[in-house]
């Protein structure tokens, strides 16, 4: 009997791991493009108006208010009582359903524009630690670098407005248990006198400070049940984000004219939030963001 020779394969690195193991940690380089800036818009409008919500009285209660302690929920004008939670079913039938037909339709947009996790992340936290820190370049070699007076203060600084904004995040969700007028009077008030709303409070600003400041990406690749799912609700005539193999291949420099149109100048990867890289085909982390879009077309 022949012997079996060992076959070495290769090894790969995925976007969250590098070859030892370790994590990746993903610095998204900034790209400008019409999608981007039609992202950017969504997400100002998406947190404008779940910012607003609390604030907007109908009917003498905010638009959408579920006051626990009286088993009531109100929405936008209309009260639901504890004997209405039979309609539940019919609400998270409907969101079901309308989660794969959106997904069937058009992908992971949802993924990419109007997730909590995405709105937040880069339209808030990550725009903070490049204003904060720098471009892609920059913050990669100062992470690398040595502890300096540089590297310290715009550490601090970051860190501070994330905790700031995990704190806001926090409070506004939390108006919409207790209501805004009774969240600007506990705010006045020593937190003695609300105990169970300020450790809510801590705690939800915990776990988004935590997310949103080292988690990140690997919340839509571990956790997050619809990035698993997404391989069976969507099918080929699914509108998804993809390479052009045909035409980007073979990569090479541009003057040479036996190559494609892909210059392999990686930049389609530098600005992946979940650093894929999309000429490797259709992949789970890919969560239809377009930033790489208007990256191909900053070279081309």
């Amino acid at each position: 009997m022949a012997k079996n020779d060992k076959v070495q394969l290769p090894v790969i690195e995925a976007s969250s791991l590098r070859k030892d193991g370790n994590r990746n940690f993903v610095h998204p380089a900034d790209v400008k493009g019409r999608f981007v800036y039609a992202r950017y818009v969504v997400f100002a409008i998406l947190i404008g108006i779940w910012a607003a919500l609390p604030w907007i009285p109908i009917n003498g209660h905010p638009a959408l208010f579920l006051d626990v302690q009286h088993r009531q929920f109100f929405l936008f004008g209309n009260t639901f009582n504890a004997q209405d939670a039979w309609l539940l079913f019919f609400i998270f039938s409907g969101v079901g359903l309308s989660i794969i037909l959106v997904t069937a339709v058009v992908g992971r947009v949802w993924c990419g524009w109007a997730c909590p996790q995405t709105v937040f992340l880069e339209g808030m936290f990550r725009r903070i630690e490049r204003l904060v820190e720098g471009p892609r370049n920059v913050r990669i070699r100062r992470n690398d670098g040595p502890w300096s007076f540089d590297k310290i203060w715009r550490k601090v600084v970051k860190h501070a407005l994330f905790v700031l904004s995990a704190l806001f995040v926090s409070h506004v969700l939390l108006s919409f248990f207790v209501s805004m007028p009774s969240l600007l009077e506990m705010v006045q008030r020593s937190p003695a006198e609300h105990p169970t709303a300020f450790a809510w409070m801590l705690a939800v600003s915990f776990v988004l400070y935590g997310n949103f400041a080292w988690f990140r990406e690997q919340f839509c690749m571990i956790i997050c049940p619809y990035g698993r799912l997404q391989s069976v609700l969507t099918d080929r005539d699914s509108l998804v984000v993809g390479y052009d193999e045909g035409r980007g291949e073979p990569r090479g420099k541009a003057k040479d004219p036996n190559t494609g149109d892909c210059v392999d100048c990686k930049r389609c990867v530098h600005v992946c939030p979940t650093g894929i890289d999309i000429r490797n085909g259709l992949q789970l982390d890919c969560i239809g963001c377009t930033a790489c879009i208007d990256a191909c077309d900053e070279v081309m």
